[in-house]
């Protein structure tokens, strides 16, 4: 089911509605002590919304990142999403640091997916997903018609990706769907034939997240 998105004129509006509603959540789940477990997926549209949170705020500490997928290549590889979410997090200053749980994909996508069960098994359940939509409908390494949308395991294995590298390891729509809050984004005009076919109702990644915060710019919804 999707809930009533919000259009903004700009994906740089987008941007800036999803990092109000995010640091609104962490702030609700991290309550004196508690720690606040935020999946985030890799790209450019999340980075936005993060890059925007960082500067917006100093204190991360009650924050745990989980990255929600991970491409199967060395550590430090810059096609990983670790890479690219530990250079952000390095190029702010902090008051107090999130921790950010990596993916062992290194290790290939049977032994990472087992090792990603047991790490999200001990952090718990997610309070928060932020994740973005690509032009082909698939969000994190969760692609159209595959069989993994309904697995009931938290990791799940991916050695057929459409998009290279084919090995993968993800954590699973039934992981996702254990927060409370799931924040979808989508924006440009590559991603206007994904906001039809979801309109029509289509079964795609982004109706089984079923997101309780969908944040769009007129481009991707026109």
């Amino acid at each position: 089911m999707l809930c009533t998105p919000t259009i903004s004129a700009t994906a740089a509006d987008a941007y800036s509605s999803a990092c109000t509603t995010l640091l609104e959540k962490i702030s609700l789940c991290s309550t004196g002590d508690k720690k606040c477990v935020v999946v985030v997926a890799g790209g450019e549209s999340v980075h936005h919304v993060l890059r925007k949170a960082f500067s917006a705020q100093s204190n991360w500490g009650n924050v745990i990142f989980v990255l929600a997928d991970e491409r199967c290549l060395p550590v430090g590889d810059s096609q990983r999403n670790d890479t690219a979410l530990l250079s952000l997090i390095d190029s702010h200053s902090f008051e107090s640091s999130p921790q950010l749980v990596s993916i062992p994909a290194e290790r290939g996508p049977a032994n990472g997916s087992i090792e990603l069960e047991n790490v999200l098994r001990k952090v718990g359940k997610p309070n928060i997903v932020m994740i973005s939509v690509a032009d082909d409908g698939h969000i994190a390494s969760l692609f159209p018609l595959s069989g993994h949308l309904s697995a009931t395991t938290w990791s799940c294995v991916i050695t057929d990706s459409p998009k290279a590298p084919r090995e993968r390891v993800t954590c699973s729509m039934a992981y996702f769907a254990l927060a409370t809050h799931r924040i979808a984004l989508q924006t440009g005009h590559n991603k206007r034939d994904i906001f039809v076919r979801l309109q029509q109702g289509e079964r795609l990644p982004l109706a089984v997240f079923s997101p309780t915060h969908w944040f769009l710019d007129s481009d991707a919804a026109q």
